[in-house]
């Protein structure tokens, strides 16, 4: 077979890869950002109609989502937005303060002058910022920067697979005031390349993110 035969094979594979990447990315935000709620349905015909999607990639979505914990199957027709327990996420926030006080720690032994740099810039555009939407992705960008500060692969890779629900987490706090005086005495700390105070500071920040988080979503269990 020429090569003109082998591009023309490869492109659909290409695009549903695409595709597929697409519809992950939309109903991940959906979900992070409220828009489906625990409990929806997530109807695969439904979900291709609205993002102009075949139902292949929409079906490769949904399976990719469940593996991550954001849908979950009651009955092979029947997806739905997993309802997450109060276990559920205070297992999400033992993992998060482990994950972040590891990266908010190594990044105060790695982190350049550039990257002090681009942290202050980010602490100053979420001082600024008022709307809503931009606070959650700021504050989301954060912790992002954080791990990439740390300068180590595995925990990047470790921490990848759950970025979608840590953002989740990320999105039930808005005690903006809070979240931005903790983040500059973290960020002061990592700069001043204090250890034990950014161990301190990032294991704190997550307690109190976990608390409120906690108490807007369980308030009958507080």
């Amino acid at each position: 077979m020429d090569a003109t035969g082998e591009a023309s094979r490869a492109a659909p594979t290409g695009e549903l890869a695409a595709s597929r990447h697409r519809a992950v990315a939309e109903l991940r935000q959906q979900i992070i950002d409220g828009t489906l709620q625990p409990g929806d349905r997530v109807v695969e015909r439904t979900v291709a109609e609205q993002l102009q999607l075949s139902r292949s990639p929409v079906r490769e979505a949904v399976q990719a989502l469940i593996y991550e914990g954001f849908l979950v199957a009651e009955s092979p027709r029947r997806i739905v937005v997993r309802r997450l327990s109060r276990r559920d996420v205070e297992e999400l926030y033992d993992v998060r303060e482990g994950l972040e006080t590891m990266a908010t720690v190594l990044a105060t032994r790695n982190a350049t002058h550039e990257d002090a740099q681009q942290l202050r810039h980010l602490l100053a555009e979420i001082a600024e910022e008022t709307d809503e939407v931009a606070l959650h992705r700021l504050n989301a960008d954060f912790h992002e920067l954080m791990t990439r500060l740390a300068g180590n692969g595995l925990l990047r890779s470790l921490t990848h697979p759950l970025t979608g629900r840590l953002q989740w987490l990320y999105q039930q706090n808005s005690d903006w005031d809070r979240l931005l005086t903790e983040h500059r005495a973290i960020a002061d700390a990592v700069l001043s390349r204090d250890e034990d105070k950014a161990r301190s500071l990032a294991a704190e920040h997550a307690r109190a993110s976990r608390a409120d988080t906690l108490g807007k979503l369980f308030p009958d269990e507080a």
